[in-house]
Formats: structure tokens, C-alpha cells, sequence
């Protein structure tokens, strides 16, 4: 539904409070599963599960093949997924869509921070819960380790995975049309993934869950979002959004 000449202000403040919106939309989502979507559920439990059981053999396995050319490719994945590169990269985008004026490019910064905030916030919270060991602390892979809190037993899920996932879709979503930016985004997304593999700083299925946390959170993003179509209109002040769920 298009909702025409409607003021900035009201446009930030639809935005805002969506993202309490989706959330809640995130929690009473699996009560209104139907068969598929339980068969689904299944599926991601199934492969989680048995990473888990072969995480230290893939572990073994990547750190037993590290070349000069694998520890390149590990440091260039890393840095696709640390806040402190993608933050700035997503202000820059929406700066840069204002004053190009791109509704697009505009739209695409705000839905990739609202996912990438969401899916964040999911990620740390579950490492704090979960208490894993990483890989290189060789000190096992089971989970719930120690007597006490500790913030250095943090590799369940992984951090970067979980960023990096929860934006490429959002850009191969955005500008589907051409051709080259799906497969670029995700080829991104899977060469961080391996590099946290690659520097031992997370086990297969602390990957695994994070990606599946990054890619839920940007398919729901783009479902309980309103979305910026036409930067300007023809009244002073005002844009042009649409609601699509």
C-alpha cells in the first residue's frame, strides 16, 4: 500500500518502532508455523546437530590446509564482518542516497541497520547464554562451560557470521536486478564464514547458527518494514513510503 505525501518525521518514527515490531513478529512467529516451515525448522536443527558432533574434525581438517593464500583470504573475510567497518560503511550509504537522491540506496542502508542491530543483539545475547569455549582455547566444544560467567567463553554463534548475513540479503534483495550483486554478496558473506573457520575463532556450528540468525532476521526486516520509496514530493518536507508484510 502506497501512502502518499507523508512527513519525514512520521516516516522515522513508523521506522523506529518497528523494530520492537519485528521483534515481537520474530516471537509469535512459530506459533502460525505450518508443516513447511516446522520442516524447515527440522532441517536447520538436523545440520546444526551434525556440525556439532564433527565440529572438531572440520576444525582438524581447515587448520591442517592453511597456506599463505587461505590466511589472505581468512584476514580479508574478517573485516566484512566487524561492526566497526559495517556501521560506518551503512551511514556512508545513506548519506550518500540523500544527497544522490536515492530512495533505493536510502531504503537499503536503513533495512540492512535494522537488520544488522536485530541480529546483533540476538548473537551476543545467545553467546552469553551458551558459554562456549573457542576452538583455540582448545578447550573443548561443549557448551556451558565453567562455574561462572565468563565473557571470553563467547564463540556460540559467531559474531561476524551473524553481521555479514544479516546484510547481504538485504543487498542482493535491493537490487536484484543486477545480476552480479547476489552472487558478490553472498560469496562475501561465505568468505567470512570460512575465515572464522580458517583463524580457529569459532567451530562449524557456531558459523552455521549465525548465519541462520543474520539470514532470518534480514527475510523478516524486509517483510515488517516500512519502506522508503520516493526520497521527495512535491510537498515541502514530505517523502513518499509504503508498508509491505
Amino acid at each position: 500500500m502506497l501512502c502518499s505525501g507523508i512527513r519525514a518525521e512520521e516516516f522515522i518514527s513508523s521506522y523506529l518502532k518497528s523494530y520492537p515490531e519485528t521483534a515481537v513478529s520474530a516471537a509469535k512467529h512459530p506459533f502460525h508455523w505450518d508443516k513447511t516451515h516446522w520442516k524447515q525448522a527440522g532441517g536447520i536443527i538436523f545440520v546444526g546437530t551434525t556440525l556439532y558432533l564433527f565440529d572438531d574434525e572440520i576444525t582438524e581438517l581447515i587448520t591442517r590446509n592453511k597456506t599463505a593464500f587461505t590466511k589472505d583470504l581468512a584476514s580479508l573475510g574478517n573485516r566484512f564482518g566487524e561492526g566497526k567497518y559495517v556501521l560506518p560503511a551503512l551511514g556512508v550509504t545513506f548519506v550518500g542516497g540523500y544527497l544522490l537522491d536515492s530512495p533505493r540506496t536510502q531504503d537499503t542502508a536503513l533495512l540492512a541497520l535494522k537488520s544488522f542491530l536485530l541480529a546483533n543483539t540476538t548473537s551476543q545475547s545467545l553467546k552469553n547464554l551458551t558459554q562456549r569455549y573457542r576452538p583455540l582455547k582448545d578447550k573443548g566444544k561443549t557448551f556451558f562451560r565453567g562455574k561462572t560467567f565468563s565473557r571470553k567463553r563467547d564463540a556460540f554463534p559467531s559474531g561476524h557470521v551473524t553481521v555479514i548475513w544479516s546484510v547481504a540479503p538485504i543487498l542482493a534483495e535491493q537490487y536484484k536486478d543486477y545480476i552480479w550483486v547476489a552472487p558478490a554478496a553472498y560469496t562475501t558473506a561465505i568468505l567470512t564464514s570460512y575465515a572464522r573457520l580458517h583463524d580457529e575463532k569459532h567451530w562449524a556450528s557456531d558459523v552455521f547458527a549465525g548465519a541462520v540468525i543474520g539470514y532470518l532476521t534480514s527475510q523478516l526486516v524486509l517483510k515488517t518494514t516500512p519502506r522508503l520509496e520516493i526520497a521527495l514530493s512535491p510537498v515541502p518536507q514530505s517523502i513518499n513510503l509504503s508498508y509491505r508484510f
